[in-house]
């Protein structure tokens, strides 16, 4: 039979202060042992994680005797102008060594940039020196002998001046082009410490005057002038101007009608992949390698208005303004040349559809002959990186103020004879 307990005054969700309420002895104990299973649970995960985090750490090893660490203080490597033509971009920064231990030997710490080409389709899959290939640009030698270091954090500087006519970090369709700060250091245990940091090199092509190309379309006499930009740039647009001339033939009585424009960016890449001394066989014999040739479209758009067309002049033209680019949004790369297989090239390709059209004199009567023609255009469009305030590192000076002279004031030496009675007079007073 359940017993009654008397509760003391309190506040509670289901019942009014000072009731009565009736309990089971039996569900108190079943709610004792179910805490009591929870609470030994508990320990036991407890204890068990316990042990596996003891037992992970000794599967580290031994600590490790410091770290390195690499501070660009340069900034963003970016070289003007073409590669025969730039002077390169300055590179600086700190390497920083951090001991961790009370005191550690160490017998060498080198710091060495790198330039690392790898191709997407090498000749043999998951060989590394047919997938890539590694050349020692600038190294820096700290260390020449044995030499302990105390607990704490030391710095070395460099600096270097990267050549102007390196290619650009490249990550095209079939070929990447990185470059890299690899420090290693080593104890005289025989411990070793590394620490990699990549390093991005841009390349900016300067803007000139906008060039002008022309097309004729034989046997027509279609003419197609336009005006382009000398260099353009990722995540902007840029505008193109296109006049057709010749589109009125005048013993004929026939005229061409622009029905559909449509342009489009393309990115070809070109890589030559070539085998390594072990596989060489593949193709023939070491240094011989495969060409592979990729061709991406950037973007593209199809205009069926726009143009204004004049048929009252002697030839008649049309012109037409559209505004391409490459998205922001897009996977795109410069334009790359490094002279070892690896090219990569952009392209405008323009297709014009035009329809011829009998119109004769003194009618408004137009009536389609049903020819019709595609023009189709293709233009070079280097590609590169904007070039902000395009100033070189050798055309930087430091600022000049109007009321600052160029050097310190310089002070005149006066020498005059002075009597030795008014130096004592005056030491009197």
């Amino acid at each position: 039979m359940p017993s009654l307990i008397r509760s003391f005054p309190h506040h509670s969700h289901g019942s009014a202060p000072g009731t009565i309420v009736d309990v089971d002895p039996s569900k108190l104990k079943s709610a004792r042992s179910s805490n009591r299973n929870s609470a030994d649970y508990s320990i036991r995960s407890f204890r068990s994680h316990k042990s596996s985090h003891r037992s992970s750490q000794d599967s580290l090893g031994p600590p490790q005797p410091g770290s390195l660490n690499i501070q660009i203080e340069s900034p963003p490597i970016v070289c003007y102008g073409a590669p025969n033509d730039s002077a390169g971009a300055l590179l600086s920064g700190m390497l920083w060594l951090t001991v961790d231990l009370w005191e550690a030997e160490f017998d060498s710490l080198k710091l060495t940039f790198q330039s690392v080409t790898s191709t997407k389709k090498p000749v043999v899959v998951g060989c590394p020196d047919c997938t890539s290939k590694t050349t020692d640009l600038q190294s820096w030698d700290f260390l020449t002998s044995p030499y302990p270091f105390s607990h704490g954090m030391h710095n070395y500087p460099f600096s270097y001046l990267v050549p102007g006519n390196l290619p650009a970090s490249t990550n095209s369709q079939v070929a990447t082009i990185k470059y890299q700060l690899l420090a290693r250091a080593t104890t005289s245990a025989g411990e070793t410490l590394q620490f990699t940091q990549e390093v991005k090199v841009s390349r900016s092509l300067l803007d000139r005057t906008d060039r002008n190309s022309l097309r004729v379309f034989p046997p027509t006499n279609l003419a197609a002038t336009l005006t382009l930009p000398p260099v353009i740039h990722r995540g902007g647009t840029f505008p193109v101007e296109m006049r057709l001339e010749g589109v009125v033939t005048r013993p004929n009585m026939t005229r061409w009608r622009l029905r559909k424009a449509t342009w489009r960016l393309e990115e070809r890449s070109r890589m030559v992949s070539v085998s390594c001394k072990h596989h060489g066989h593949k193709l023939g014999g070491e240094g011989k390698g495969v060409q592979y040739e990729d061709t991406k479209v950037l973007a593209q758009e199809e205009l069926k208005s726009g143009w204004k067309t004049d048929y009252s002049s002697a030839d008649g033209k049309i012109e037409f303004e559209f505004h391409p680019g490459i998205p922001a949004y897009v996977t795109s790369t410069d334009d790359v040349d490094n002279g070892a297989g690896l090219s990569v090239s952009h392209s405008l390709v323009l297709e014009l559809i035009v329809a011829e059209e009998y119109c004769p004199r003194n009618s408004k009567m137009v009536t389609p002959t049903g020819s019709a023609r595609v023009l189709r255009m293709q233009f070079n469009m280097p590609t590169s990186a904007r070039s902000g305030m395009g100033i070189s590192w050798e055309d930087e000076c430091p600022p000049r103020y109007d009321d600052v002279p160029v050097s310190p004031p310089t002070y005149q030496t006066l020498v005059a004879d002075v009597d030795s009675q008014s130096i004592s007079s005056s030491d009197s007073i």
